[in-house]
């Protein structure tokens, strides 16, 4: 503090020592030495003065800006750390934004890829369901159309035979076919136990 005060001191002395020549030549040679030290007395006086009532609450001022400044300028660094963590942070998201991005494409395409296996074997084995059906109804209906045309072909048969009898039989050969099995009922009668 000393130090700060003596270094005042001399600043304003030598301030003075410096004024006094142009000051001789602002009152054309008129120089009263008397009137010089009367205005550096009060000077002195005046300012020394208020340096000293105001020394304590300028500086307790200006410690406490120097203090609220060193605060900004702490408060602005912490701030400036932070903001560079989340721009690396951010960046660093970016990145990995991107190889999570590169990630899910790949796995979309391996789920598609499976998916298209997936549709392509049940589309298979439905078409190898169908074709078992169609062959199954194509069997069953085969042998509908076998059973009806062995019913169709008896029945023809059974006409055709039916039709030859009646063409070949005469009403004599009738008779005699009578004849026969009526004498066939009559030994199968004659035979039996009970008569």
């Amino acid at each position: 503090m000393k130090k700060r005060s003596s270094r005042t001191v001399h600043v304003i002395l030598t301030a003075l020592v410096l004024c006094v020549p142009v000051l001789a030549e602002e009152s054309h040679g008129h120089f009263e030495l008397k009137t010089f030290l009367g205005q550096v007395i009060n000077f002195v006086v005046l300012f020394g003065g208020l340096a000293y009532l105001l020394r304590k609450p300028i500086g307790n001022y200006l410690q406490g800006r120097v203090e609220h400044i060193s605060a900004l300028l702490e408060d602005s660094e912490a701030r400036k750390i932070d903001s560079e963590k989340k721009l690396e942070e951010a960046t660093s998201r970016l990145n990995r934004l991107e190889d999570e991005i590169n990630a899910l494409k790949r796995q979309v395409e391996e789920l598609a890829h499976r998916e298209s296996e997936t549709i392509m074997k049940e589309a298979e084995s439905e078409a190898s369901r169908l074709r078992k059906l169609a062959a199954e109804e194509i069997e069953a209906m085969t042998r509908l159309s076998l059973q009806e045309l062995k019913a169709y072909a008896i029945n023809l048969s059974v006409a055709l035979a039916e039709q030859k009898i009646r063409e070949k039989m005469t009403p004599e050969m009738h008779r005699k076919l009578i004849r026969r099995a009526l004498d066939r009922l009559r030994s199968i009668h004659d035979a039996s136990p009970d008569n």
